[in-house]
């Protein structure tokens, strides 16, 4: 590990001055955010490949330290991708307020990311908390202002909590560092990832997460589905490592997160919410393992991102458009209606609609895509219970994203059949350019890893595939009004005693019992 401190200062901080400097030349912070995230993506993968490891020790006494290591990049290069993907595609209906949060927002990520203490962790995730408040409140929807306020409250809340945790660590280990707390109280340690487990948005304390998703417009979404909910991730993943029992713990958490949510997911007719429990499942699915938890959360950040980018594009009616969407806002709440800001024409809704499969291709863990490598790494490291539960979930996940890929391509055939012969051809734009070339890299990274593609996986991931297809048509697809409000609310009556036993079970694994 090398001890670079300028190094570090320079590049974490550099997104906030940037965008604390677009105050002050507005008309300049489009090329400069662009030129920073591009580069601090490529910066991020080169990380990832090279295995570079960063560190900056602040204090010695009481261990205020940082590091950019292997759960750090895969993190930062989701944060920096969702961000970049916001700019580009939705460039057009963007101020620089939305330019200003999120680079702030980015420069709180990396600190939450990198840091190995439990005070920069509380700094950065309350800084990261306050940024997502500002990008989810719309004036315009009132739903959409209590949600933020709900989370605003709820996850400042969570992170008192996780304070009160630090404080009653700190008396028994005498310091802050992650590495040094298998001598802290087990409540305390419980407080800090119950603070932790909230601001993640996984199992049950991830109600927020839905609920959002379907109450905020679609650059706001790509940016809190692509790095807001892996805030987290690293710090669980850190301390998993370092504290067996806690390791443990989490797997019974993961295990729970990974099946409720999912069948939340199932049987709810609202995409944006769909979405949404979904990113709770694949969360619950990533703290399993806490080797491969950043690249999971990495992979599923980059998908999600994509896939609320396009997921209103061509939706030329008012079924298809989200939930939230205020005429008289148009251009804040609707990609569609802010000044064309993604082109509504033949070529693009082939390309969105192509970019939109390929990344639920990827979430579903289809061979060829990164979320089939992913996924299989993440199997290699759990025991054979956890993968049945991990095939459960895919089978569910599987079956959630078939019925989406069905209503986009519903929407593309009757956009497409609307259409008049002038509008079938179009140029080729950036965001077309853009889609296409992050469709591609989905699969390219797939056919990394060539020793993960064996008889047993590939033959695991079309049964997945076949057996959801059955599923959705069979039960979820054709018997919506029958089976869906009687198992949504059965849902919601067990979901607190889902949680319950998840904290016993965990705690009786902790004290092992």
């Amino acid at each position: 590990m090398i001890e670079f401190s300028l190094f570090y200062v320079v590049i974490t901080f550099l997104p906030a001055v940037l965008g604390f400097l677009g105050c002050v030349f507005p008309t300049f912070i489009y090329p400069v955010a662009i030129f920073c995230l591009t580069a601090l993506s490529g910066f991020s993968l080169a990380g990832i490949f090279n295995g570079w490891e960063i560190a900056y020790r602040l204090m010695w006494i009481g261990g205020i330290e940082f590091s950019f290591d292997q759960y750090t990049y895969p993190l930062l290069f989701s944060a920096s991708f969702s961000i970049l993907s916001s700019i580009l595609l939705f460039r057009r209906c963007l101020s620089h307020y939305f330019y200003q949060i999120t680079l702030v927002l980015l420069t709180a990520l990396m600190v939450a990311f990198s840091a190995v203490d439990l005070i920069s962790i509380y700094i950065a995730l309350e800084l990261t908390g306050f940024c997502a408040f500002l990008l989810i409140a719309d004036n315009s929807d009132k739903k959409s202002l209590f949600f933020a306020f709900q989370y605003l409250i709820g996850g400042g809340l969570a992170m008192l909590i996780y304070l009160i945790g630090v404080i009653g660590a700190y008396r028994y280990s005498e310091t802050f560092l992650l590495a040094d707390l298998s001598s802290a109280n087990p409540t305390a340690l419980c407080l800090i990832f119950a603070g932790l487990l909230t601001k993640s948005g996984i199992f049950l304390c991830g109600l927020w997460v839905p609920n959002i998703y379907s109450h905020v417009n679609p650059q706001s979404s790509a940016v809190l589905a692509g790095c807001v909910t892996c805030a987290g991730i690293a710090p669980i993943a850190r301390m998993s490592v370092d504290l067996v029992p806690i390791g443990n713990s989490m797997v019974v958490i993961g295990v729970l997160s990974a099946v409720v949510a999912a069948l939340y997911a199932v049987f709810e007719r609202d995409d944006g919410r769909a979405l949404g429990w979904s990113s709770v499942s694949q969360l619950g699915l990533a703290i399993l393992s806490p080797s491969f938890s950043c690249l999971y959360a990495m992979q599923h950040g980059v998908c999600k991102t994509l896939l609320f980018s396009t997921l209103t594009v061509g939706a030329s009616s008012p079924q298809h458009s989200s939930p939230h969407h205020n005429e008289s806002e148009e251009s804040l709440a609707h990609p569609l209606s802010a000044s064309q800001a993604v082109s509504n024409n033949s070529l693009n809704n082939y390309v969105s609609w192509i970019t939109f499969t390929v990344a639920c291709l990827s979430v579903m863990a289809f061979p060829l895509t990164s979320g089939f490598v992913t996924k299989n790494l993440l199997k290699t490291d759990l025991t054979s219970n956890a993968k049945i539960i991990v095939s459960t979930s895919t089978l569910l996940t599987t079956t959630v994203y078939v019925r989406l890929i069905w209503s986009r391509f519903q929407t593309f055939l009757q956009v497409k059949k609307g259409q008049q012969d002038g509008s079938s051809l179009a140029s080729f734009d950036l965001n077309q350019f853009y889609l296409l070339s992050c469709s591609c890299a989905l699969v390219l990274f797939g056919f990394t890893h060539w020793n993960l593609y064996t008889f047993d996986t590939i033959t695991n991931a079309l049964t997945a595939l076949i057996l959801g297809i059955i599923l959705y048509a069979s039960v979820v697809g054709l018997q919506t009004d029958r089976f869906v409000k009687p198992i949504t609310r059965t849902l919601d009556l067990v979901g607190a005693p889902f949680v319950v036993a998840a904290l016993l079970l965990a705690n009786l694994l902790y004290f092992k019992i």
